[in-house]
């Protein structure tokens, strides 16, 4: 199965099983850049009423072992349309770094797992 499927796959159990009513949307691809395969991610929303729960940072957090787990990087761009202090302070905290790169604001490189 490929990542692209897998990675779907664990979007739509995150979505429609772990955290139904919780979430309004959620969205990521699998992209293809210079060193290889990453996460496109773009979008964490949490409904209004489910907000400060500590939903988002769960749904990242099985983002993140998803891309641990398939050694794959993960980048997102920020919402232009919001206030970007929270939302950097949010995803630096699962550790991203600020790349703003002019495509992609963010980048979390997967965990080396010791063999």
């Amino acid at each position: 199965m490929s990542i692209h499927i897998k990675l779907q796959s664990h979007i739509s159990y995150l979505k429609n099983i772990l955290y139904k009513n919780k979430i309004s949307q959620l969205s990521a691809n699998i992209e293809l850049d210079d060193i290889g395969e990453f996460i496109d991610l773009f979008l964490i929303k949490i409904k209004p009423s489910q907000q400060n729960k500590g939903y988002g940072a769960a749904v990242m957090d099985s983002i993140i072992n998803f891309a641990d787990k398939h050694n794959v990087r993960i980048k997102l761009q920020l919402n232009t349309y919001t206030d970007k202090t929270n939302l950097i302070e949010f995803y630096r905290k699962h550790g991203f770094v600020l790349i703003k790169n002019g495509e992609f604001d963010m980048i979390y490189f997967p965990e080396k797992k010791n063999k």
